[in-house]
């Protein structure tokens, strides 16, 4: 009865984790969204072409970051379909 116990208590405490970063990895993506929509507009108001190019590239490194994050939440997503959950 034991063994079968501790089983129960790792998946539960797997499919936490599992779950946790899932939210986490679909937050950041979120969030570098809404900062990238946010340079954008930025920019489109903005005269000085060094801070043009500045936030050029504050854009890009935030839509690598984005990327970055969704591919991770993208990965995270095939993997909490498949854990199965204890109740």
């Amino acid at each position: 009865m034991a063994p079968t116990q501790q089983i129960d208590a790792t998946q539960t405490s797997t499919w936490a984790d599992l779950s946790g970063r899932w939210f986490f990895a679909w937050r950041m993506a979120a969030a570098c969204e809404g900062a990238l929509k946010e340079v954008a507009e930025a920019r489109a108001g903005q005269d000085d072409p060094d801070r043009q190019m500045a936030l050029a590239k504050v854009s890009s490194l935030l839509y690598e970051e984005m990327t970055r994050w969704v591919r991770r939440g993208e990965a995270l997503d095939m993997i909490v379909e498949r854990v199965p959950r204890a109740e």
